[in-house]
C-alpha cells in the first residue's frame, strides 16, 4: 500500500457544516451535494463553476437520484422528493422515525429501490438501522445494529452489497438479490482501527475499487475488489465525508466538514468544508 499526495483544487469555497452526499447527475450535467446541518442543498456546474444553493426546511443527511432521474432527500426522518421548479414535496416517513434519529447517507438501486441508514443522533451503540425503500411505497428492514450506518455501494455485477458503519470502523458485504432485492449472509468486507480514521461514504472508481472516505483520517482509501487495501489518497482536511466522479469519470469531487473542529485546527486546515475536486486518473500514477 502506498500514500499518494495529490494536486487538489477547490470546486466550491463553502463552509459547510458537514458536506455530504455528493452526486453526479447526469440529466442535469450538475454535481448535487449537501450540507446536513446547514440544511442546503447545492448545485454546482463544473463548466461555469457556479453554486445554487437551495435553503431546506430540516437536517438533511440523505441525498440520492433514482434512475429516472429523480433527485430525493432525506429529511430528519422522512423522505421528500425535489421537484425541477425547487419545491419540495414529502414522500414518506421511516417506520422508525423518531426526533432521536435521522436518516444518513442512501442509494438507489438499479431497479429503483432506496436503501438508507438510519443514525441516531447521539451515536447510540447499535441503534442504526439499514432501509429498503421499494417504489410501491413499501419500507422493508435489510438489517440492524449498526453504530453509525454510512456508505453504501454495489459490486460492478450487482451480485453484492456493501454497507459501512462509521464507528465499528467497518465496511460489510452481503450476497444481493438484484430481483428480490433480498440481502443476507452479512460478513465482513474491510475494517480498520477507527482511531485512524472512521469509514465514510463508499463509491465505486472506473476500474471496480472501493474508494472509502475516511472522516478524522484526511484521506481516501482505496480499496480492491477482494477487500486488499491498495492506496491512500492524502488530502489538505482533517474531516472529508464522501466523494463522487464528475461526468468525465477522471474528476473526483470530495466533500468536507468543519463540524468538531477548533479555530486552530481550521486555520491549520482552511479548506475544511469546502468541495474539493482532483484529478483521478493523475492520482494513480
Amino acid at each position: 500500500m502506498k500514500d499518494v499526495v495529490p494536486d487538489i483544487a477547490v470546486a466550491v469555497r463553502a463552509k459547510a457544516t458537514i458536506g455530504e452526499s455528493p452526486i453526479w447527475s447526469a440529466r442535469r450535467e450538475r454535481l448535487l451535494w449537501i450540507d446536513i446541518m446547514g440544511r442546503q442543498l447545492h448545485t454546482y456546474d463544473p463548466a461555469t463553476g457556479r453554486d445554487e444553493v437551495t435553503e431546506l426546511p430540516t437536517d438533511a443527511g440523505l441525498l440520492a437520484e433514482s434512475p429516472s432521474g429523480e433527485i430525493v432527500l432525506g429529511l430528519d426522518c422522512g423522505l421528500a422528493r425535489l421537484g425541477d421548479d425547487g419545491e419540495i414535496e414529502h414522500i414518506a416517513s421511516a417506520p422508525h422515525a423518531d426526533p432521536a434519529f435521522r436518516f444518513n447517507d442512501g442509494r438507489f438501486d438499479p431497479q429503483g429501490r432506496l436503501w438508507a441508514g438510519l443514525m441516531n443522533k447521539e451515536g447510540k451503540k447499535g441503534s442504526g438501522v439499514l432501509y429498503r425503500f421499494d417504489p410501491d411505497g413499501t419500507w422493508h428492514i435489510a438489517d440492524t445494529g449498526f453504530d453509525l450506518p454510512n456508505g453504501l455501494e454495489w459490486s460492478r455485477d450487482g451480485k453484492t452489497f456493501y454497507f459501512t458503519d462509521s464507528h465499528k470502523g467497518k465496511i460489510y458485504a452481503y450476497d444481493f438479490d438484484p430481483v428480490s432485492g433480498k440481502v443476507e449472509n452479512r460478513r465482513p468486507f474491510f475494517g480498520m482501527n477507527p482511531a485512524d480514521g472512521k469509514p465514510d461514504g463508499l463509491a465505486m472508481d472506473p476500474e471496480g475499487y472501493f474508494l472509502s472516505v475516511l472522516f478524522d483520517g484526511s484521506a481516501i482509501l482505496r480499496i480492491a475488489p477482494d477487500g486488499v487495501l491498495d492506496l491512500r489518497i492524502r488530502l489538505p482536511v482533517p474531516r472529508p465525508t464522501s466523494c463522487a466522479f464528475g461526468g468525465d469519470g477522471r474528476t473526483l469531487f470530495i466533500t468536507t466538514a468543519r463540524i468538531g473542529l477548533s479555530d486552530t485546527q481550521l486555520d491549520d486546515a482552511p479548506l475544511s468544508g469546502a468541495l474539493l475536486q482532483l484529478d483521478y486518473d493523475d492520482a494513480l500514477r
